[in-house]
């Protein structure tokens, strides 16, 4: 994997001994829970990408996770299921740094479009997804559970 850095900060692939710092990060900035379970599994599946942001002494602050769909061969698409910044390490550029890592990943692997869904009300998040090229494409009524909200579908064309 190529070596990503911003100011001391570096990525690294996901494995299980990450699992307790990223459900501590998700829940830290009101992600939709996952399960120590799910992320095993998305570990174990090899369309995965699961990269992680690591701090000086090697201590993550900030993760991606989603997965490659689509026939090999043919223009494949992918999906990010989570990305988290700890708040202390937000408005640093470090989504972004996470976010073209997952990109780069996408890219040798012949993806031509990004899908994800975002809360309706995440504002902050909608904002850095568009600035990054995404758009919305369909409301999805009732997405969400805990609390019951709607989400935006959003899309990105790779370049």
């Amino acid at each position: 994997m190529k070596e990503n850095t911003n100011d001391g900060v570096r990525i690294r692939e996901i494995n299980a001994s990450h699992i307790g710092d990223l459900i501590h990060i998700g829940e830290s900035v009101n992600l939709s829970p996952w399960s120590a379970e799910s992320y095993l599994a998305e570990i174990k599946n090899p369309d995965a990408v699961m990269l992680r942001l690591v701090s000086e002494g090697n201590k993550t602050v900030g993760f991606v996770i989603g997965r490659i769909v689509g026939s090999e061969g043919e223009s494949s698409e992918a999906e990010i299921y989570n990305i988290a910044v700890k708040e202390c390490e937000q408005r640093k550029g470090n989504g972004q740094l996470l976010f073209d890592a997952f990109a780069e990943s996408c890219r040798v692997r012949g993806v031509t479009t990004v899908w994800l869904e975002v809360r309706e009300s995440n504002d902050k998040a909608i904002t850095f997804y568009k600035r990054i090229g995404f758009e919305r494409v369909q409301r999805r009524i009732h997405f969400y559970e805990h609390p019951r909200e709607h989400a935006w579908l959003m899309r990105l064309t790779m370049k």
